[in-house]
């Protein structure tokens, strides 16, 4: 049995960012796919560059935008954000809450009256939190933004009663606007600027892969094709499907935390085994097209809520980047939600999707689908629902115990950005490096 220092699973963002801030003589990360990335990866398929659904960067942090920027000088564009919502027939701006204008009148009426009676029940009322994310919609944006697209389009999302969601987590997802920006935005006074994605970068050429194979160059050891089995946390080793063991003393996951309670054998101790299969997800139906026409979308990326259209959302790169496919076409990328323990059928699906996008006319009837690519990302999105918020600490104290930080976007089981996945994993490296003590749980 061979055996590191550090042993960091999954080559993600998260994963990458650990291991090129660790010493490369001590640290080895395990891959089970055959290239670095996990969901940040590209393809190449007939001519056209696909990501795994939209992915843009948003840097904040001064550190890691100097870490994205020293690794690739000059690489990327910055572009301002065009998205909008299609429903009631109509394109409006995003957010819907700020950009009514367009929508039928009474739409409109229903939305303004209902946010000014949410702001004067708040006003009138003690405040106090609301118990799920329904009442959190409700008591934050009224009953007309409610009905017409908060909920309708997150439960499409999420595919959970909105009731099972807690809402601590939409604190920096779901814009805010002020009364004064509601009530401009329905007199066709655009608002711009809301939310955590303003403004954006993407590479001028190529996709967004660029970022984990530059983050690859400052790593040690990294073994593709490793995939994990069994995790054993009281002797500290880990056994691939090859049978091959690897001893380690330090352990960084990244893997998604359903997946990584699952592979525990021994179980140290019994909360771990009730946490497994209580973490719920869902995935998305990735489908990428290539089409033989330019500039079929209005938008960057365009949101549906009406339960009419099988997708949650549908995205054109070559709207904001010349370099990802033939001069003359366009680029799709079509993200459908299901639940994991939903059937799926394809081919069904695939015709489906086609179909509405003909309906809403961003295909129109000459066009030609030149490039077509089906990915499935499960987990896709973290379900914030209340059993995560109440087992979701202890979970990640437990393994903590036995020397294990699990971390990431799906170690951390949550709804974070590429940024945020960077940043948890150099943070976790520090902490590793930096002498921080790491109980010897069960090792006796």
């Amino acid at each position: 049995m061979i055996g590191t220092r550090n042993l960091i699973l999954g080559a993600g963002l998260a994963g990458l960012s650990a291991a090129a801030s660790l010493p490369r003589e001590e640290t080895l990360v395990l891959e089970r796919e055959g290239e670095v990335g996990g969901l940040c990866r590209s393809r190449e398929v007939d001519g056209f560059t696909f990501d795994c659904t939209g992915h843009l960067l948003h840097l904040k942090d001064p550190g890691i935008r100097d870490l994205v920027h020293s690794l690739l000088p000059r690489c990327f564009a910055s572009v301002e954000r065009k998205s909008l919502i299609y429903s009631k027939g109509v394109y409006t701006g995003y957010p819907f809450q700020a950009n009514t204008y367009g929508l039928p009148r009474e739409v409109i009426r229903e939305c303004v009256l209902g946010f000014v009676e949410a702001l004067l029940r708040r006003g009138e009322s003690e405040e106090r939190p609301e118990s799920n994310f329904r009442e959190w919609v409700l008591s934050t944006f009224g009953d007309g933004i409610a009905r017409h697209f908060l909920f309708p389009y997150n439960e499409k999302l999420y595919r959970v009663d909105l009731n099972e969601m807690e809402c601590g987590w939409v604190s920096w997802s779901i814009p805010r606007p002020s009364l004064d920006e509601v009530v401009r935005g329905s007199l066709g006074m655009e608002v711009k600027g809301l939310g955590y994605n303003p403004q954006f970068l993407y590479p001028r050429r190529g996709g967004i892969d660029a970022i984990p194979r530059a983050l690859q160059t400052r790593c040690g050891e990294i073994r593709l094709k490793a995939e994990v089995r069994s995790l054993d946390l009281l002797a500290r080793r880990v056994r691939l499907e090859s049978g091959e063991e690897i001893g380690y003393e330090r352990l960084l996951s990244t893997l998604p935390l359903d997946g990584l309670l699952r592979m525990l054998n021994p179980l140290p101790e019994p909360a771990l085994g009730k946490a497994r299969g209580k973490l719920r997800a869902v995935r998305v139906v990735n489908i990428n097209l290539g089409v033989d026409r330019p500039a079929v979308l209005p938008g960057h990326w365009v949101y549906f809520p009406e339960a009419q259209f099988p997708f949650y959302r549908v995205g054109s790169p070559t709207n904001y980047s010349s370099g990802v496919a033939p001069v003359g076409c366009s680029s799709l990328y079509v993200e459908v939600a299901r639940r994991r323990d939903e059937p799926l059928d394809e081919e069904t699906l695939v015709e489906e999707v086609l179909e509405a996008l003909r309906r809403v006319e961003i295909l129109r009837s000459g066009d030609r689908i030149v490039a077509r690519e089906v990915l499935v990302l499960d987990p896709a999105y973290v379900v914030y629902d209340h059993f995560r918020q109440q087992a979701l600490p202890s979970i990640l104290r437990i393994l903590e115990r036995y020397g294990v930080i699990s971390t990431g976007r799906f170690g951390a089981w949550e709804y974070g950005s590429m940024e945020s996945a960077l940043k948890q994993g150099r943070a976790a490296a520090e902490r590793l490096d930096g002498g921080e003590r790491v109980s010897a749980g069960g090792r006796g």
